[in-house]
């Protein structure tokens, strides 16, 4: 499968230099492990979907963040981090990529449009799945946060739960139907 290299503009690099990290968009350098950017990845398709740029760095100069564009060299030294998305998603879904490219900047950035998965998408590093909330990747490793967890994504439903009755009560109520 060839991915697409997609050109863009001075603009269109400071555009995403001045982007700020949100429920919907995060900023990772190439060198964050595979591993990881699955937590990024989990996060997103647990959550509403989101996009990761995989080539921007970021470093505290003088007190503020400063972001530079530093991509990888070439398509091949980003396949451990595309690897990922075959791991996580084997059937090609809820996801696509883009490198992009500029000429006043060092490397292709990779751009990820993660979309909100069916299932639950655990994490590769800690097999747990984490869910996008602001500008972080929160661990659901508790009971009551994968219930909720999945009562969001549809898997469950209040409507198919067991709950614990007295027989008296259920008595009474199916009078009532």
């Amino acid at each position: 499968m060839s991915i697409q290299v997609e050109k863009i503009n001075r603009e269109q690099v400071s555009q995403i230099l001045l982007s700020e990290e949100s429920h919907f968009l995060d900023l990772k350098s190439i060198d964050i492990k595979p591993a990881k950017l699955t937590r990024s990845i989990s996060a997103f398709a647990n959550a509403s979907g989101g996009e990761v740029y995989i080539g921007i760095d970021e470093t505290e100069i003088d007190g503020k963040n400063q972001r530079t564009w530093r991509g990888f060299a070439d398509q091949e030294d980003a396949n451990a981090h595309l690897q990922v998305f075959q791991e996580l998603f084997p059937l090609g879904q809820y996801y696509s990529y883009t490198f992009l490219s500029c000429n006043d900047c060092i490397g292709l950035v990779l751009q990820v449009d993660i979309n909100k998965s069916r299932e639950i998408v655990k994490a590769l590093d800690k097999p747990i799945p984490y869910l996008r909330l602001g500008a972080q990747n929160l661990p659901q490793h508790t009971e009551e946060k994968l219930a909720r967890l999945r009562l969001d994504k549809g898997i469950d439903s209040f409507e198919t739960s067991t709950v614990k009755a007295d027989m008296e009560v259920i008595t009474k109520l199916s009078s009532y139907s």
